[in-house]
């Protein structure tokens, strides 16, 4: 008899486990405002939207600039963010081959 009881309570506490909502996903980091430039640059040089632009950090120089690559489409740029957050070179990535 003690063996039906418990299983009465455990059965819904596994119906109940099982039917949780999944979390949300985490939401999109913030862009500072030269990544954000960055990326305005790149979407209009490469006729994307913004928001399909990647902006990842690639190395920084001795004077404290963030080096970024942009990814906008099939076309890769190197952005380099001051202190500042203002942007002070934007090109075109050339990839040797």
């Amino acid at each position: 008899m003690r063996a039906i009881g418990l299983a009465a309570f455990a059965l819904p506490v596994v119906m109940l486990a099982a039917c949780q909502k999944e979390p949300p996903p985490p939401p999109m980091p913030a862009l500072t405002a030269g990544e954000a430039a960055c990326a305005a640059q790149a979407a209009a040089a490469s006729g994307v939207a913004q928001e399909t632009v990647t902006v990842t950090p690639s190395t920084s120089t001795k004077t404290g600039a963030t080096v970024y690559t942009v990814t906008a489409g099939d076309k890769q740029y190197t952005c380099v963010v001051e202190i500042d957050q203002t942007v002070s070179a934007f090109e075109v990535l050339v990839v040797p081959m």
